[in-house]
């Protein structure tokens, strides 16, 4: 028992360097020079001592190296897709001169762009680059600062293709620019400095707001509304034909600043405290002179307020929409915006009793006076259209199963393409439909299992279609339409491949020769007559006459998703399950609360996070424990974040399914985590009859200590 308790310690503590690392390597600058591979980390070499086991050899990095990182060792490719050229074109950079060269997935012909060395010196070696959709400039990214999970300082300078000179674009930056990006029409720049928002037209610049400072935010999200609500760094979008300019105002006013030991100016307002009041201003960028006009409006109260998604409902520049959320986003008002009077109606509402809403952020203006959109209304997720200005839907999607993402949409054929979960909700096919909700096709064979996804060319007339699991990935290059392929040099027939971009096939022969864990998926079926997701990861060397250890590593939050069919082969639990030393088995339940099996299963936990969850939790591990392979005395469970936390869920139970217990960085009272996440699952602490509901807090916390006397914790 001791042995193996201390060897669990090395595991957790390696775990825990192992997160950190994963959390340091996921907020570096998405880096264009590294375009087609996905950055990663071998989490085997974390643990030196242990890198050597009987079936596979870490040390070796021949699982890594081929693909700069990647955890599972598997090629994928991910391409900057443009308009430049025919359709099927894409942007790379020349790993030997960095020079921007527009290549062609289908015909394989390529040219250069932009040659790196008619680029100003201060604009080379760039860390992201974005090309003006007319082709004429392009926009180049230096000096990147990270500041939160998506928002950077940075340089940009501006360069002119058929010149071949650089400007900056502000003279006197200086790693300072939070946003900039161009109109879709026109030689025009908007950009966010200071938290003021500038717009910057053939080389002259115009300062549009003057009051941004540390209480306000202009055209870019403030901490909470990046975190929470958007997941993005601006909050700031062109019309379809670049004449005006919708962007959100925040202001901060009266939001706390927590005690941090160090200084970090950031407001964190927590749960009941003040939000920052956002506002929806329009920019008409013919008459910048006039400046912004503010959008009034009726829907919420401005403390009991949170804007959503935002979205051009138009081909022009005359209709425009936004989400709005009371406080604890069980509330939901659409308001329609005639941008030529400024005046705003509520077109769409719902309400829930119990859970909550999410910001899908899936609005698809498709032309004809109709947009696509995302809603749960039914119980699942799925898409509906709707006429502007229209509250009623047609359903394009149904059933007991959801839409995970909708990859295109055809809006000349009227056809949406999306994700699904229609076959298995730890599966994803990809299907067409069209918007009447006819004619639905599977782009893949939906008869047997698998998770697919696909990136379609801007064009839409091809798209990779990317095999992740759950064995071997692979990616292939199909025409969306092969009877009406957009490009001649090709013969497309069919539903048949153009090309295999990758098949992964030299990882397969080195897979081959090792003996690896097994992973296989399954579920378990409460007696309270719901189920749950599992994957277990079987020992590389199991013996079924053997009883072994195992480790839950769940996370558990809400909409989470652990068990996903993914291709899972290499990866730090890999290791767990191979070395010989531990041969743990190692096992992912996501629980009541987790994504994809629809309201019913997600809802439960609304005003009582961590009771549930760890419920479940402990149900699985006593169900595991009747397995004749399994060690029942020595059965652990670890986690990161919400994982962490619900891992100390799990031993506050004070039960016996647990021995060990890895808890990293956890959420331990929701009275202190940000208002906009906890009070969407929590509610409010102070209830709709005015009595207090800290009680209701309380419990969700981390707060008796019994259970953890009782076993042994490794914490960080």
């Amino acid at each position: 028992m001791h042995d193996l308790c201390q060897k669990f310690y090395q595991v957790g503590k390696s775990y825990i360097e192992d997160q950190l690392s994963t959390r340091q390597n996921k907020i570096q600058p998405d880096n264009p020079f590294r375009q087609g591979q996905t950055a990663g980390f071998n989490a085997f070499n974390l643990m030196p001592e242990l890198r050597q086991t009987s079936e596979l050899n870490f040390e070796s990095g021949n699982f890594f190296e081929q693909n700069l990182g990647i955890d599972d060792g598997a090629w994928s490719t991910t391409l900057q897709w443009t308009s430049q050229g025919e359709d099927g074109s894409y942007i790379d950079v020349d790993s030997s001169t960095g020079d921007l060269v527009i290549a062609n997935i289908v015909t394989g012909n390529s040219s250069t762009f932009v040659k790196a060395s008619d680029v100003a010196p201060e604009a080379q070696g760039p860390d992201d680059y974005s090309i003006q959709p007319s082709g004429d400039h392009v926009l180049y990214t230096t000096n990147y600062k990270k500041q939160y999970r998506h928002s950077f300082f940075a340089d940009y300078f501006v360069y002119n293709v058929a010149s071949k000179t650089t400007v900056p674009l502000a003279a006197d930056q200086s790693g300072d620019i939070q946003y900039a990006g161009w109109s879709p029409v026109g030689n025009t720049i908007a950009y966010v400095r200071g938290n003021n928002l500038f717009i910057w037209v053939n080389g002259t610049t115009t300062q549009i707001t003057k009051d941004g400072g540390p209480d306000v935010f202009n055209a870019v999200p403030d901490w909470v509304y990046e975190e929470e609500i958007f997941g993005d760094y601006k909050t700031l979008w062109f019309s379809p034909d670049g004449e005006q300019i919708a962007f959100l105002r925040f202001d901060e006013t009266g939001t706390v600043a927590p005690p941090y030991p160090e200084f970090l100016d950031l407001r964190y307002p927590k749960v009941g405290e003040t939000n920052p009041t956002a506002t929806i201003h329009l920019l008409s960028l013919s008459d910048l002179a006039a400046g912004p006009k503010k959008i009034e409006y009726q829907s919420f109260a401005a403390d009991d307020l949170i804007i959503g998604e935002v979205a051009w409902v138009t081909d022009d520049h005359s209709n425009l929409i936004f989400k709005t959320y009371n406080r604890v986003q069980d509330q939901e008002k659409l308001l329609l915006v005639d941008t030529a009077t400024g005046a705003a109606k509520v077109v769409r509402e719902r309400s829930e009793e119990t859970g909550w809403i999410e910001n899908n952020m899936a609005i698809t203006y498709v032309g004809n006076g109709t947009y696509l959109d995302l809603s749960d209304t039914s119980g699942y997720l799925h898409i509906y259209l709707y006429e502007i200005g229209a509250s009623t839907p047609t359903a394009v999607t149904s059933g007991k199963w959801e839409v995970t993402t909708i990859l295109n949409v055809d809006a000349e054929r009227r056809k949406v393409y999306y994700q699904s979960t229609e076959r298995d909700s730890t599966e994803r096919h990809i299907y067409s439909v069209n918007f009447d909700g006819t004619g639905k096709k599977a782009l893949v064979n939906d008869k047997v299992e698998g998770y697919w996804t696909a990136s379609f060319s801007a064009g839409g007339g091809y798209y990779i279609l990317s095999y992740n699991g759950p064995n071997l990935p692979n990616q292939k290059l199909y025409a969306s339409n092969p009877g009406n392929s957009t490009n001649s040099t090709v013969a497309v027939r069919g539903n048949v491949p153009i090309k295999t971009i990758n098949d992964n096939a030299a990882l397969a022969a080195k897979l081959a020769q090792y003996t690896l864990p097994k992973v296989s998926w399954s579920t378990i079926n409460h007696p309270d007559g719901y189920s749950f997701n599992v994957m277990e990861r079987l020992p590389a060397k199991f013996d079924p006459s053997k009883k072994y250890p195992v480790i839950f590593d769940p996370y558990g939050g809400p909409n989470a998703q652990q068990t996903a069919k993914t291709f899972r082969q290499v990866d730090f639990r890999a290791y767990l399950a191979s070395d010989p030393e531990l041969e743990y088995i190692v096992l992912s339940v996501d629980n009541r609360g987790t994504g994809f099996k629809g309201r019913e299963f997600r809802n439960p936990v609304t005003q009582q996070l961590g009771k549930l969850e760890a419920q479940d939790q402990v149900y699985a591990a006593k169900e595991w424990a009747k397995k004749s392979y399994v060690d029942a005395e020595h059965i652990a469970i670890m986690g990161w974040s919400y994982g962490g936390y619900l891992a100390a869920k799990v031993v506050e139970t004070n039960t016996d399914a647990f021995s060990f217990a890895i808890i990293t960085a956890p959420v331990s009272d929701w009275r202190f985590y940000d208002s906009m996440y906890t009070e969407r699952y929590m509610k409010n602490i102070t209830n709709s009859d005015g009595t207090n509901g800290t009680a209701s807090y309380y419990e969700t916390s981390v707060h008796d200590a019994t259970g953890f006397k009782a076993i042994r914790v490794v914490y960080g």
